[in-house]
């Protein structure tokens, strides 16, 4: 289902303005609270902090032809932009409160299309204890559509990037590669998952990974340090091997190169490591939990901030790059 029409009394052009907010504050629903929490001033008024911690702030944005096409239902799509944004907020351990959200489209954006994908939008924020406190509309070439929410967070103890060491362990959630068969937009943020690991003593850096194992893991080492990766351990999708079996390429490549697989990648502690895998399986029973790797000296002979196999063998995938000639997604 493209969001364009054809029939200009269909489009938003044709809505206006003032009655299409209208209308797309219907869809969101108790999402949208009433001025000055929400929607209807200037600003948006939030609520002082919760409690003793750290406000977080993240924004991310959806893109016709990039992030999602007519595969991807308009609600899909309005909680794809949600929820990529609320695991950045539990990537570090934190939980998503206020949103405001930029609308960039043409024209001949189909109104209806468009009340879908906000009804996704007001979905996945009242599922994920997001207030909506406001946005703007912004008028872009025909046949364009873009969407950027700006989430705040609040987290006691942040989980930051860096911390690790050399000797820590490699562990990611759930599994890995695939993502293009459905993932990419149907998936669940880790926000206890991320509470738990940021206040683990044990778990000393994480991450979400968005743009594969390939290209988040370095992010994390420490200078003058490499990662060993143990491939026959990486937690497979069955859709990462569907996609190897079509795709020629190996699904361990799909593993570390497909990205948004929205999972959490952490560093811990080898002498807390056991605990922490029994901590974790007792409060997430049915959550996979992989130890695929460990942080080693480049001075071994590795290069700073790659990537080998258990052979020591360079793994040359490193994942998705925004602004490579062929990327098309994340």
């Amino acid at each position: 289902m493209s969001p364009f029409t054809p029939v200009p009394t269909e489009s938003i052009a044709h809505a206006g303005e003032i009655a299409l907010v209208r209308r797309l504050l219907v869809a969101l629903g108790a999402a949208a609270p009433a001025a000055p929490e929400g929607p209807g001033d200037d600003c948006a008024v939030l609520a002082e902090n919760p409690a003793p911690g750290r406000r977080l702030v993240t924004t991310d944005s959806v893109i016709w032809g990039r992030h999602f096409d007519a595969s991807v239902s308009p609600e899909d799509a309005g909680r794809k932009l949600v929820n990529r944004n609320v695991s950045d907020i539990a990537a570090m351990g934190g939980d998503p409160t206020d949103a405001v959200l930029a609308l960039l489209m043409g024209p001949d954006v189909s109104a209806a299309w468009l009340e879908k994908f906000m009804i996704g939008v007001g979905q996945a924020c009242l599922s994920q204890g997001v207030k909506l406190a406001g946005g703007d509309l912004a008028k872009m070439p025909a046949g364009t559509f873009a969407a950027s929410l700006s989430l705040t967070g609040f987290a006691e103890k942040p989980m930051l990037r860096t911390g690790g060491r050399a000797g820590d362990f490699v562990y990611v959630t759930g599994s890995l590669g695939g993502s293009i068969l459905g993932k990419h937009f149907a998936f669940t943020p880790r926000v206890p998952e991320g509470r738990f690991f940021a206040a683990h003593p044990a778990v000393r850096a994480g991450m979400d990974l968005t743009d594969g194992l390939g290209k988040d893991l370095p992010v994390l080492l420490p200078p003058r340090t490499a990662a060993l990766v143990d491939t026959a351990a990486l937690p497979l999708s069955a859709d990462c091997l569907a996609v190897a079996t079509k795709s020629g390429l190996t699904a361990v490549h799909h593993a570390l190169n497909d990205g948004e697989d929205y999972e959490l990648l952490l560093i811990v502690d080898p002498a807390g490591a056991d605990g922490m895998e029994s901590d974790f399986a007792k409060r997430f029973p049915e959550v996979r939990l992989t130890r695929v790797g460990r942080i080693v000296p480049a001075a071994t002979g590795l290069d700073q901030g790659a990537l080998y196999d258990e052979t020591g063998e360079p793994l040359a995938e490193r994942g998705f790059d925004h602004f490579a000639t062929d990327s098309t997604g994340n």
